[in-house]
């Protein structure tokens, strides 16, 4: 009996040596800062129809000899007897059920303070443009500049960094059509750009964009195409960026 169970025991030592020794397959990651950038669409351009006036045009009845010439616009206007000034009145209150409420005396403002710490977390993720805007007409296309806006990741650690569009601009304008071309600021822009994931189209799931432990910039271009269909006015939804660690 005391033999089986020294095997025992040697056998549990051999396999718990077995797993220390095995990296690591998987870490919890934890979410560290997210950003937004507003990402405004205005369109412009809708054609607007022309509409024929329906109707007739007013004229004089044709003069005759000795009568005067009747208009046919007849304008009314009020005799200084017939004008009635209006003016404000007093108010009064009466009777045994009436209640009036006044301030006795001014009151003195009531002091409020408040601690304020800064964010430790509040750098590890900035942009530089908080607000983009992009104008383009229905049926058409309209594109950022390169690089217009960055956003950048300050940690020397591991991370990863998702990201994703809010919402659909509006029924019938996806945001799907609004496509980015994200990179390194010190690589070669990618060749195409991707739609952004819409949030909440896509089961609450955002897009991993990149990852690495060093600090990073991201370089982001920005493409939209309109749908015909879609009438002029601004729509708008957000872009946002999320760090894990």
């Amino acid at each position: 009996m005391t033999r089986l169970r020294l095997l025992f025991v040697a056998v549990a030592l051999l396999v718990l040596s077995v797993l220390w020794t095995q990296p690591v397959q998987a870490t919890i990651a934890s979410q560290q800062s997210q950003i937004s950038v507003l990402v405004v669409v205005d369109v412009v351009g809708t054609p607007v129809p022309t509409a024929t006036p329906v109707g007739y045009l007013p004229f004089a009845s044709p003069a005759q000899a000795g009568q005067p010439v009747i208009s046919s616009v007849a304008v009314r206007r009020l005799t200084t007897s017939q004008e009635r000034p209006f003016q404000a009145e007093s108010l009064e209150f009466s009777g045994d059920d009436s209640t009036i409420v006044a301030q006795a005396q001014v009151q003195n403002p009531l002091l409020v303070q408040a601690e304020v710490s800064p964010n430790p977390k509040a750098t590890l993720l900035v942009s530089d443009y908080p607000t983009v805007t992009m104008t383009a007409p229905p049926g058409g296309s309209a594109s950022l500049p390169a690089c217009y806006f960055t956003v950048k990741v300050n940690m020397s650690t591991t991370w990863s960094l998702e990201q994703g569009i809010t919402n659909d601009f509006v029924t019938g304008f996806p945001g799907t059509d609004l496509r980015n071309n994200t990179y390194k600021n010190s690589a070669t822009p990618q060749p195409t750009s991707t739609p952004y994931v819409v949030y909440a189209d896509d089961g609450s799931e955002w897009s991993v964009l990149g990852s690495g432990t060093a600090i990073t910039t991201y370089c982001v271009d920005l493409t939209v195409t309109v749908p015909s269909s879609v009438t002029d006015g601004p729509y708008s939804t957000y872009a946002v960026y999320t760090l894990f660690n």
